[in-house]
């Protein structure tokens, strides 16, 4: 999963434009793009811990910025994650997880074994399965989260392409 930045120029932009060579233009795109990534990132962050119940250094984890040739790439990354990285709590009257921030629920016949938490298939004692949350980047899919990164991102990159161009013309 990808996110897309679009850069809408106006003419006072373009008059500044003119007086940088094209090199200068690519390197004050691709430090503007990265700085946007990551102010993305980090408002994507704060919103999904705010929803869901997982640590965001777990959430950090799985992402990672690429820089391209007119900016940066924003990508999400990993499977499903155990609900030991959300809210698992084993009391004595069962196994209760918490996903999303207020919904607690009992895992019906599960328990733990070790550190795991696991729950039974059938009326049997084997077989058992282990207990997973949604991946990272269905976290980051929620349109919520979307639409506040993508604000957040387009803030970030026209304020610093701003900065990075008159850096570089020494304004």
């Amino acid at each position: 999963m990808a996110i897309e930045l679009e850069l809408q120029t106006d003419r006072h932009m373009m008059q500044v434009l003119s007086g940088l060579g094209e090199d200068a233009i690519r390197k004050a795109s691709i430090a503007a793009g990265r700085r946007a990534a990551l102010a993305a990132r980090t408002a994507g962050t704060k919103q999904v811990h705010s929803i869901y119940t997982i640590k965001s250094s777990d959430l950090k984890a799985k992402t990672k910025i690429t820089t391209t040739e007119d900016g940066a790439t924003l990508r999400f990354s990993g499977s499903t994650e155990k609900v030991e990285k959300y809210k698992a709590v084993k009391r004595k009257s069962g196994v209760f997880v918490t996903i999303k921030r207020g919904g607690t629920r009992k895992i019906a016949r599960g328990f733990t074994i070790g550190s795991r938490f696991v729950a039974r298939e059938g009326r049997e004692r084997l077989p058992v399965k282990s207990l997973y949350g949604p991946a990272v980047p269905q976290l980051y899919g929620n349109p919520e989260v979307m639409d506040i990164m993508q604000e957040r991102g387009g803030q970030v990159l026209a304020t610093r392409l701003e900065h990075e161009i008159e850096r570089r013309l020494g304004v």
